[in-house]
């Protein structure tokens, strides 16, 4: 076990072609796979209420980002830190609709759509302030720093807005309880990550943080499945 230093990286010489970090391809291809499961499950319900559409949304672009995030890892000897680009932008995009989502969730949420454009300008900052950290110097000694515009954002959408909206609307409805459950299940995947906690060089930071986010969005869906988006909290709406 390791704590504030990585250990080597993983790599796979196939006949001179280089494969990097295939522990984090695997677990990337896990998330991803239950990301697009759950996308399946409610394609058919996307329309019938705002709360729905939105994590669609928000299942479908964390997929994508988690395939794009393997192919970052596994191809990082030819793409370099750009090729994580792609996967911190599909993550500012999950967030927003995770936000918006939650906006969706209430009736007091939802009033003039303040907190819905607040959610729009806030990722339109993060885009920028992205764009600012990977225009520095300070980027081209530590790349990791291009990512903690995106890692502070998940914090305040996920851990902060999914937990204070899903408190609030738990007194009408208990399964509310099981966004709560995901962010306390996701929560330390942060910290792993920041503070650099591996355990194993095959179950790095990485795929301890991948395993307890899939097992996060996991029980989001479970709350999803569970709530009845036509009564209370919930404003009476088709998505569009």
């Amino acid at each position: 076990m390791q704590i504030g230093k990585d250990f080597p990286k993983i790599y796979l010489d196939l006949n001179g072609f280089i494969i990097l970090e295939p522990n984090a391809i695997i677990t990337d291809l896990i998330m991803a796979s239950v990301s697009f499961y759950f996308v399946v499950k409610l394609y058919s319900r996307r329309k019938d209420h705002g709360f729905l559409k939105y994590w669609y949304y928000f299942f479908l672009t964390f997929g994508i980002g988690a395939i794009m995030g393997s192919l970052a890892h596994g191809l990082y000897t030819y793409s370099g830190p750009q090729g994580k680009f792609p996967t911190w932008i599909s993550g500012i995009l999950s967030v927003y609709f995770i936000e918006k989502a939650m906006v969706k969730s209430s009736k007091r949420f939802n009033k003039n759509n303040i907190l819905g454009k607040i959610s729009f300008f806030k990722m339109i900052g993060v885009f920028l302030g992205v764009i600012t950290v990977i225009s520095t110097r300070a980027f081209d000694d530590d790349h990791t720093i291009g990512f903690l515009p995106v890692v502070i954002n998940t914090i305040i959408g996920v851990f902060i807005s999914v937990a204070f909206a899903s408190s609030l609307n738990l007194k009408f409805q208990g399964s509310f309880k099981w966004f709560i459950l995901g962010v306390v299940v996701m929560l330390p995947s942060s910290i792993i990550f920041l503070m650099k906690i591996n355990l194993f060089r095959w179950f790095d930071k990485g795929d301890l943080s991948h395993l307890l986010m899939t097992i996060g969005i996991a029980l989001f869906y479970l709350g999803i499945k569970k709530i009845d988006v036509n009564s209370a909290p919930f404003i009476a709406e088709s998505s569009r």
